[in-house]
């Protein structure tokens, strides 16, 4: 009984580890995505505006999610608490690759 309880644990951890690391990896292809966007957007002078910010990362958001199968789609985004998360998350991580800018 031991070992069946201790196989259920593991199969439990298994599933909620899996969950959790497929979703990050499409926050991580989303934000990716985005920047490659950004990176076509930027201004000669190393500029780009927040809408066309948004417009990328609501592009690359919108190509990865119907990339993906629907099932799969479906469970990321029926918990508005948790997609919220998620687009702080890929916020973050574009953060990363906009354009420095002089803080002037």
């Amino acid at each position: 009984m031991n070992s069946s309880l201790q196989k259920y644990h593991f199969f439990i951890l298994f599933l909620l580890t899996f969950s959790l690391t497929s979703a990050q990896i499409i926050e991580e292809e989303i934000a990716k995505k985005s920047c490659e966007c950004i990176q076509t957007k930027v201004s000669p002078e190393g500029r780009i505006s927040n809408s066309e910010k948004q417009k990328c990362i609501s592009k690359s958001g919108d190509e990865v999610l119907k990339s993906k199968d629907p099932q799969e789609v479906k469970r990321l985004t029926k918990n508005m608490e948790e997609v919220v998360e998620r687009l702080k998350t890929i916020y973050k991580l574009v953060e990363k690759c906009l354009p420095q800018t002089d803080s002037n």
